[in-house]
């Protein structure tokens, strides 16, 4: 009698353990499909292409870009390139590389300019940053201006600012590394120095070059990963030429405010369902779930008789995955970034709880029924 308790108590245990562990490496699979399509996705400039100002016209509108995204100095636009992104600005160089445009962390980063320049793009050297996606986007198309016929088929850009616009014009692009100061230390610079310190840098490989320019008195650095050694790095080395284009002064609007006068940031996808969705939500949401599927199957069971007690154990953790899947849909968003809980996970861990009591309960009582019920047959 012993024996068949403990062999009872460890059945139970294992098949605890079984579905913990089948839970968890389907939330982790999942979790991996999620990671990989949101990141491809992301990165693209699908999100925030709507703030893009339009260069078509002799005077352009920048309040859309500079209303909307938090730190925006400007836009970037790489004819026939996935580089078509809004330009940021962070108080020092590691910010925004792992935050998207609404400051919210993400792998993919954003399009930023370095800190030590002028948010106006006044200096003579500009410098920009961008993740290496291996999709393309971000600036994951600057390793195809190594290949010669791309290079020289995609030497055209625009570059749009709070004071001006520019037409962009490639120069050349370099292969160095992270820590080469000729580019990385600098705000300015000229042609001759171009030439002195780029060109005839032993430590730089110039890859391919636009013989057509000859000067320039304002430049564009394009840098990001080489992607094949850690501390390799590709740089798109371009010249700004002014256009007759101007820029319509940014009106600043009225910030918006909650009930309580306090500021609303905006933060994107973010703004309406919080800084991201919550792991722990989804994996409660299918541990709920999962308390209804013992009698689905006795449902699906047509030998097994149905009684009105048998209706009440299915009805609590219907009603307690129904909430949940409530809860999780009203506010959690996918297209979000992943974090590991929210303020609705107690929530979450609450009904996730009745649903388990619940489930032992009318498991049990089921279990003495079944017992009763055979004890009388056998008398």
């Amino acid at each position: 009698m012993a024996f068949s308790k403990t062999l009872k108590i460890a059945n139970m245990v294992l098949s605890a353990v079984a579905t913990v562990t089948s839970v968890s490496i389907m939330a982790f699979s999942g979790y991996m499909i999620y990671e990989n399509t949101y990141l491809q996705n992301r990165a693209f400039s699908s999100a925030s292409i709507q703030y893009k100002p339009d260069t078509k016209e002799d005077t352009v509108s920048i309040d859309e870009l500079m209303s909307n995204i938090p730190d925006a100095v400007g836009w970037i636009t790489m004819d026939s390139t996935h580089i078509d992104y809004p330009i940021v600005q962070g108080e020092d160089d590691l910010f925004y590389a792992s935050r998207d445009i609404y400051q919210q962390p993400s792998l993919t980063g954003a399009i930023y300019l370095q800190a030590a320049n002028a948010g106006d793009f006044t200096e003579s050297y500009n410098l920009l940053y961008g993740h290496h996606m291996d999709n393309g986007a971000m600036f994951g198309d600057l390793t195809k201006y190594l290949d010669p016929a791309f290079f020289n088929s995609h030497l055209a850009g625009t570059l749009v600012t709070s004071k001006e616009v520019f037409d962009i014009e490639v120069i050349s692009v370099v292969k160095t590394d992270a820590y080469e100061t000729a580019v990385y230390s600098t705000t300015s610079t000229d042609w001759n120095s171009y030439i002195a310190t780029i060109l005839n840098n032993s430590n730089i490989k110039v890859v391919n070059q636009n013989s057509a320019v000859t000067s320039a008195d304002r430049f564009l650095v394009l840098s990001t990963c080489e992607g094949t050694a850690t501390d390799g790095r590709i740089l798109l080395i371009c010249k700004l030429n002014d256009t007759q284009k101007s820029v319509d002064p940014v009106v600043t609007p009225e910030p918006e405010k909650d009930s309580s006068g306090r500021v609303i940031v905006k933060t994107g996808d973010a703004g309406r369902f919080g800084s991201g969705w919550s792991l722990l939500n989804l994996c409660c949401l299918i541990l709920t779930f999962m308390t209804v599927l013992p009698y689905l199957m006795d449902m699906l069971d047509k030998k097994k008789e149905k009684s009105i007690k048998g209706v009440v154990g299915p009805l609590v953790n219907i009603v307690m995955v129904i909430i949940a899947l409530w809860i999780f849909i009203t506010y959690e968003n996918m297209k979000t970034p992943m974090i590991l809980k929210d303020k609705y996970t107690p929530w979450m861990l609450i009904i996730l709880g009745i649903a388990l009591v619940a489930e032992e309960f009318f498991a049990r009582r089921k279990k003495k029924d079944e017992e009763a019920g055979e004890e009388t047959a056998d008398v």
